[in-house]
């Protein structure tokens, strides 16, 4: 496969992803969580739920900004450099940051009894899913630093 097919499907994916989200976050999420949260707990609860998941949503779409741009780096070919390795390190930072917030604010809800514990719990895995994610980035990005150095020193050998 070419540096310019894998750059194509790199950006196919990110425009699905995108596009996926935004509709979860405008046509999915207000009705479910009106029927769920909304209803249980009252219209502020409801509110709350959906601003916070929309929140939560904000950092997943800039990191598929960096997916978009590490796809032109994939397409000219220049993978292994620090400025990838910087946008893979800050996507991966992002990510650890927002499961974290995910996190806490399902702990702060169901605190304040906005919250059902099966939905922690679930919130839980989620979180594992995307620290597995975020750790599998955060180890891309050391090695594409390594790379780097790397193809620095033998493109100064040369």
């Amino acid at each position: 496969m070419t540096s310019k097919t894998l750059s194509i499907l790199l950006r196919a994916a990110a425009v699905a992803v995108a596009l996926s989200g935004l509709a979860i976050c405008a046509l999915f999420l207000p009705p479910l969580v009106a029927d769920t949260a909304g209803e249980a707990y009252g219209l502020s609860a409801g509110w709350c739920w959906l601003i916070f998941l929309w929140v939560s949503a904000l950092p997943c779409f800039v990191i598929l900004v960096y997916i978009w741009m590490t796809s032109s780096a994939v397409g000219a070919e220049e993978v292994f450099t620090l400025r990838v390795a910087r946008w893979v390190r800050n996507s991966a930072l992002l990510l650890f940051i927002d499961v974290g917030f995910f996190f806490l604010g399902n702990i702060v809800l169901w605190l304040i009894g906005w919250n059902h514990p099966s939905v922690l719990i679930a919130s839980l895995l989620i979180c594992v899913l995307g620290d597995a994610l975020a750790a599998a980035a955060a180890a891309l990005s050391r090695y594409i630093t390594k790379a780097a150095a790397l193809q620095e020193e033998v493109d100064g050998t040369i």
